[in-house]
């Protein structure tokens, strides 16, 4: 166990948060977090937002699926994502202050 201050983190807790951390620090990834921080896109509105092909973002979109970033719902062919946690966009709105 890590202690931070005088709280003792478990040891799954700081790696679960690495593997978290590790998955938005692509520049394309975090640029996806930003812009599903506005609210729920499809497929479509992403890629065209990220100017990158579908194969691409379906790659990084995968990636943060897999972390517990973000929620997929299918309606017919159309996906739509959607950030699973609000406090995703509180540690970006923290990590920004941070560099300002």
């Amino acid at each position: 166990m890590k202690t931070t201050g005088n709280t003792i983190i478990p040891e799954w807790e700081i790696i679960q948060l690495s593997e978290i951390i590790k998955a938005m620090s692509h520049p394309l990834r975090y640029k996806i977090i930003c812009l599903l921080g506005r609210g729920e896109m499809s497929m479509q509105n992403l890629v065209t937002a990220i100017n990158t092909s579908h194969s691409n973002a379906s790659q990084h979109l995968a990636l943060l699926q897999d972390s517990g970033l973000v929620l997929v719902r299918k309606v017919a062919s159309r996906v739509y994502y959607r950030i699973r946690d609000q406090r995703t966009l509180r540690l970006l709105e923290i990590s920004n202050q941070v560099l300002a």
